[in-house]
């Protein structure tokens, strides 16, 4: 059973005793002589803000399909099985932002610590603090069972894949049908892990223990499922309805949900064989590039993505000198604007990446080790170890000829449906239809991933459910400095849309993308508040229109202002 703060608006005084409670019984004293004098200065979990029909109170609302556990890359935030509460482990949190850009309520950001914070509903305690310390019951506790949807479906479901996706597919099978039986593919040995922390592990952030995100042996022992691990998918035969994996073993199902994901995109260039060139997607690659990232040396990153930009980070950290070449005309041309892009190029050319943008790779010169790296300007930059970051690509060659409809990925509907009957596909290796371009496409991100999976998982076994499709948002850090986007930010790749200048100085660059009254776009760069927001009207399709953008705009400002108060 979990337990829910409810709000009644017309009895709050904002008053804020709330707000002075809930700081208090979170710091390390407890007691308000000693916590106001504490350092770092205790964080409120609930804040009473102004909201749209009057006043607010921000805390979590321990959803049913939370996003903020969806979009959790490292395990931080877990629902528990048992009783369907909402927790955050502050020991795994690494401060990706994932969870605030999805979520407008109960998440906070905790700069003394770079990390977030949320409401527990003061787990432990008989009332919430909160609760007692309100004059008029405007807040109030509330345990709520979450009624989980049953069938009596007892077939046979095959995953292939464990990292979100598959996970998540089969977390859903096992909620919705007890009685299922459930296999799981896997190309990995070990447990699984969350490969967007690969990054942080090679920059020391993170410790490797931490990779992963769910307990040992959690699909077996949780979920009751039998893992096939070290093997790969090699074949499928829709009409005897049987999966052939690359150990001869043939293996048979009901349903089938194809999690696969993606390798890292190689450049097809001569030379890109060499020792020292590498990709990161799993973790050989991390532990290859560990040994190899010694300081003093000189690194080329290829590609001015997410993981790219990551990579020149860490390796900037380890005190190796990095050239960052970036084929787009700015960093992170796939995820923001021009403008943000400009800043991101300046940001890293501080912190001592060159950075080429422009310019692409043709050649990897060296004999048996790489030593040069050739641009199509030209220049030969040194080299002592390349890495990839180009993005990447979905596996899905051994799907070829089965009948599956493939385009760039694997064809699915909202519900992760394929053309085929009783196969799904979900993660980075299915492409479903943009909700803003029309276009079905592949969103290679953790959140959008994990809810394809549920998806998957959920209708494979007689409980249908969709998701809005191939959002795209993420969430950054480079040097300190928090980039969130949200939709389409370049309003020049979308006909009738419109931009909203926010904030736009030194350290903040703050804008909106909108068309036909509705928000399509937000790019955030060094001050992220209101993220939750806008990614809710960007993910819900509310009508925005009769000036209510700009009434909007002003009072998620006037919001964020009291948030970090």
């Amino acid at each position: 059973m979990a337990r829910a703060l409810v709000f009644d608006g017309e009895r709050c005084l904002a008053c804020r005793s709330c707000e002075l409670a809930c700081a208090v019984v979170h710091s390390r004293s407890r007691r308000l002589d000693e916590a106001i004098v504490e350092e770092p200065r205790p964080r409120r979990r609930v804040s009473v803000v102004r909201g749209v029909n009057g006043v607010d109170a921000l805390r979590c609302e321990q959803c049913d399909e939370p996003l903020c556990v969806f979009a959790c890359k490292s395990g931080a935030l877990h629902r528990v099985p048992a009783d369907g509460r909402v927790v955050l482990d502050e020991e795994r949190c690494v401060g990706c932002l994932m969870c605030l850009m999805v979520c407008p309520y109960g998440i906070r950001p905790d700069p003394a610590r770079d990390l977030v914070t949320r409401c527990d509903v003061c787990a432990g305690l008989d009332v919430p603090a909160c609760v007692n310390a309100c004059p008029t019951h405007a807040l109030q506790a509330r345990d709520e069972t979450v009624a989980r949807a049953h069938t009596d479906f007892d077939g046979h479901v095959v995953i292939v894949g464990s990292s979100a996706a598959g996970v998540a597919a089969c977390e859903a099978a096992r909620e919705h049908a007890p009685g299922c039986a459930i296999t799981v593919v896997t190309a990995d040995q070990g447990p699984e892990y969350s490969r967007p922390l690969l990054a942080y592990a090679l920059a020391g952030r993170v410790d490797a223990s931490l990779l992963q995100w769910r307990p040992e042996r959690y699909l077996e022992h949780e979920l009751g499922a039998t893992v096939v691990r070290g093997v790969r998918a090699v074949g499928l035969d829709i009409t005897r309805r049987t999966l052939t994996l690359s150990n001869g073993q043939e293996i048979g199902f009901d349903r089938l949900v194809i999690a696969a994901g993606a390798r890292s995109a190689r450049v097809n260039v001569p030379g890109a064989t060499l020792e020292g060139v590498f990709g990161l997607r799993d973790l050989e690659d991390l532990e290859a590039i560990d040994r190899a990232a010694m300081a003093g040396r000189r690194a080329v990153v290829v590609g001015g993505g997410n993981v790219g930009l990551q990579v020149s980070e860490a390796l900037v950290d380890r005190k190796l000198s990095v050239t960052l070449v970036v084929k787009s005309a700015y960093p992170l041309s796939q995820m923001v604007d021009e403008e943000t892009g400009r800043r991101v190029g300046d940001l890293f050319a501080r912190h001592g990446v060159t950075v080429r943008t422009g310019r692409d790779v043709v050649e990897m010169v060296g004999r048996e080790q790489v030593e040069q790296v050739r641009l199509d300007s030209g220049e030969l930059l040194p080299a002592d170890i390349v890495i990839v970051g180009k993005g990447v690509a979905p596996d899905l060659e051994w799907l070829k000829g089965s009948g599956v409809q493939l385009r760039r990925g694997v064809v699915v509907d909202a519900c992760a449906r394929t053309n085929v009957p009783g196969v799904f596909a979900a993660g980075d290796c299915a492409e479903s239809v943009d909700p803003v371009s029309r276009r079905s496409e592949i969103s290679a991100i953790w959140p959008v991933a994990y809810e394809m999976g549920r998806a998957a998982g959920s209708t494979a076994v007689g409980v249908e459910q969709s998701t809005p499709g191939a959002l795209r948002m993420n969430a950054s850090r480079f040097f300190g400095v928090s980039i969130i986007s949200i939709g389409e930010t370049v309003p020049e790749r979308l006909a009738g849309a419109s931009v909203h200048s926010l904030v736009n100085d030194g350290s903040r660059y703050r804008k909106l993308v909108y068309r036909d009254g509705r928000l399509v776009g937000a790019v955030l760069y060094g001050d992220v508040s209101g993220a939750g927001t806008y990614y809710r009207l960007y993910r819900e399709a509310i009508d925005v229109r009769d000036g209510a953008l700009e009434e909007l705009a002003v009072r998620v400002m006037r919001k964020d202002q009291e948030l970090r108060t």
